[in-house]
């Protein structure tokens, strides 16, 4: 893999350059890395070109500063740039909001938007309820110096290995970040208007989600596509990367 670097962010792909310019722009969740999704690489049966954005302060990146915003911003820059013409959003959890920040106050018509593959992406505050909200009930920097410690530890020689698995992409990841973009979730989830402009703006857009998952509002409420994922609940890309490989190619090559 290589990394193509934008000022202080950073973006991994197959590839040394942007060649092409229809794209797919994957966004990962809150204390993943790219690494986690490095085998979807390994299966691209469609010719768009796949770049993961790694988020500020994960996957061991210095680059504290931004909040969602300011990122979703640089990742405009960097869009514009590379001369993008098209491009396919993928967000998982916390990386559901980014697409939405980018396309509501970046890109509106000025990029063609393909569709947009939300899994489990925050668009509710229910969304928030197992980890974000959680994560801010604690006083930051109690959570930052001692809370997010335990919580690795807890994942590591948890008996789920999907816990395992995530428990390696987090301690790469910025204590500060993680505190920060979960107050960051929470905050903006909790205006409505994620899901809002996910139903009304994206024309071609599908919901994905894990059947283990318990979602807290009607199907409908999404107003797209929905998918569900068997045998699996919100880390499915390590539950069964064969079953989630099948379903990203399938939805990267379908019309929705």
């Amino acid at each position: 893999m290589f990394r193509i670097k934008f000022n202080d962010i950073c973006f991994i792909s197959n590839k040394k350059q942007i060649y092409s310019s229809k794209i797919i722009l994957f966004f990962y969740g809150i204390g993943c890395c790219s690494h986690d999704f490095e085998f979807l690489f390994r299966n691209q049966i469609y010719k768009e070109q796949l770049i993961i954005a790694e988020l500020p302060g994960h996957n061991n990146l210095t680059n504290y500063r931004d909040n969602l915003l300011a990122y979703s911003k640089k990742i405009y820059l960097f869009l514009k740039k590379k001369n993008i013409k098209e491009i396919t959003l993928f967000g998982h959890s916390l990386g559901g909001i980014i697409p939405i920040l980018l396309v509501k106050n970046f890109l509106r018509k000025k990029i063609g938007i393909k569709k947009f593959i939300n899994y489990e992406g925050n668009l509710t505050v229910h969304d928030t309820e197992t980890l974000t909200k959680k994560t801010i009930s604690y006083n930051r920097n109690d959570f930052i110096k001692h809370k997010f410690s335990k919580l690795v530890g807890l994942c590591k020689i948890s008996d789920k290995k999907f816990l395992n698995y995530w428990s390696e992409s987090l301690q790469k990841t910025s204590p500060l970040k993680f505190y920060d973009f979960s107050s960051e979730c929470v905050k903006l989830s909790e205006t409505k208007e994620l899901l809002s402009f996910f139903r009304i703006f994206f024309k071609f857009k599908v919901y994905i989600y894990g059947e283990k998952t318990k979602l807290k509002i009607p199907n409908y409420s999404f107003g797209s596509v929905r998918l569900k994922i068997k045998n699996s609940g919100h880390f499915s890309f390590f539950e069964d990367r064969v079953e989630f490989s099948r379903i990203f190619n399938q939805l990267i090559l379908k019309k929705i």
